[in-house]
């Protein structure tokens, strides 16, 4: 049978992110977490949330699947755990989805704080009323059944980012942001700083400084003037 090596496979068992590292996160927002992997990790800008007012954090379990295919969709709600994110690589198409309402409603029994999928969705009042925070490209009717192939935590490209089974996954109204588990206490101190300098600056300008002052804008504005 022709298929693509990933095809198949099933792993049961994959490295999370402590609950620690992930509350980490929480107070910040994608932009900032964005910023401090030096513009890396998001997702493409069109992976938005069905409602703007959607927000998650969470550890990535990763679904690959044929688009219009929802075989190893459904076999991923048996392995779901509190927290994970579901990230389906559905390959980017919008004219045909992969999940609907019943099956976001069964993530969302198993503890799922999100599903993020890299193409489209059904039932999208659904979603919104009975699923967890949900991020597409976009909503379609049409979906094709479930044969398959797929596979359940192998890496994956989600939005033009690889996507690894355990990765810490951010969304909001702006979009998706992935972090390698790997790299992610880093990035979590870099963020840190990130919003301390934030603040900083707000302070100074509600204190009575200049925008030119509180940005050090002089030297960088006087360049254009010569």
């Amino acid at each position: 049978m022709e298929k693509h090596a990933l095809h198949g496979q099933v792993v049961q068992e994959i490295s999370r992110p402590t609950a620690e590292l992930l509350k980490r996160f929480e107070r910040h927002d994608t932009a900032k977490i964005c910023d401090s992997m030096g513009g890396y990790g998001a997702v493409d800008y069109e992976i938005k949330p069905l409602e703007n007012n959607m927000r998650f954090v969470g550890a990535a379990l990763t679904v690959l699947t044929r688009p219009g295919d929802a075989l190893y969709v459904q076999k991923a709600i048996d392995l779901t755990q509190p927290g994970d994110v579901i990230v389906i690589g559905a390959g980017g198409y919008k004219d045909v989805s992969v999940i609907g309402e019943r099956l976001g409603y069964f993530f969302k029994r198993k503890g799922a704080v999100a599903i993020v999928v890299d193409g489209a969705v059904r039932d999208a009042q659904g979603m919104v009323e009975d699923a967890p925070p949900t991020f597409a490209r976009g909503s379609c009717i049409r979906i094709f059944g479930s044969q398959g192939p797929g596979a359940i935590n192998v890496p994956l490209c989600c939005g033009g980012v690889a996507v690894n089974p355990g990765d810490i996954v951010v969304g909001d109204r702006d979009g998706v942001v992935v972090v390698p588990l790997s790299d992610a206490a880093r990035i979590a101190d870099l963020a840190d700083e990130h919003l301390e300098g934030e603040l900083e600056r707000l302070a100074e300008v509600e204190a009575g400084k200049s925008i030119t002052e509180t940005f050090r804008l002089t030297e960088r504005i006087d360049k254009w003037a010569s």
